[in-house]
């Protein structure tokens, strides 16, 4: 995989992950966002989204359930959100996710 820093201040953005002949354009912690395409479109991808989407509301599964959350904290390996849906039967505060996915994870 390549990371992808911002230029000015060295932020990680994203990734791109080569897959068959394209790149793939990733989240912080891994997370598609979109089709493979080329190196140049992905990079341009990862730089026009990549920290954007991580501002929006996501949804989590658990138990058979979707929840609401906010993002507190994304890297690599976990993402640290907050439920934010009246509906989640827990008190807590934050829950850390590791490695989620389309299948678990999805932007709202």
């Amino acid at each position: 995989m390549r990371e992808i820093r911002r230029e000015d201040d060295g932020a990680l953005l994203g990734f791109l992950r080569p897959v068959d002949g394209g790149w793939e354009p990733l989240t912080v912690f891994g997370y598609p966002l979109g089709e493979p395409r080329s190196e140049e479109d992905a990079f341009e991808e990862v730089h026009r989204s990549g920290l954007e989407l991580l501002m929006r509301r996501w949804e989590f599964l658990e138990d058979g359930e979707w929840y609401r959350c906010e993002i507190l904290e994304a890297n690599a390996e976990e993402v640290r959100v907050r439920p934010a849906d009246y509906r989640y039967p827990h008190n807590v505060y934050a829950l850390t996710l590791e490695r989620p996915g389309p299948a678990t994870f999805r932007p709202e």
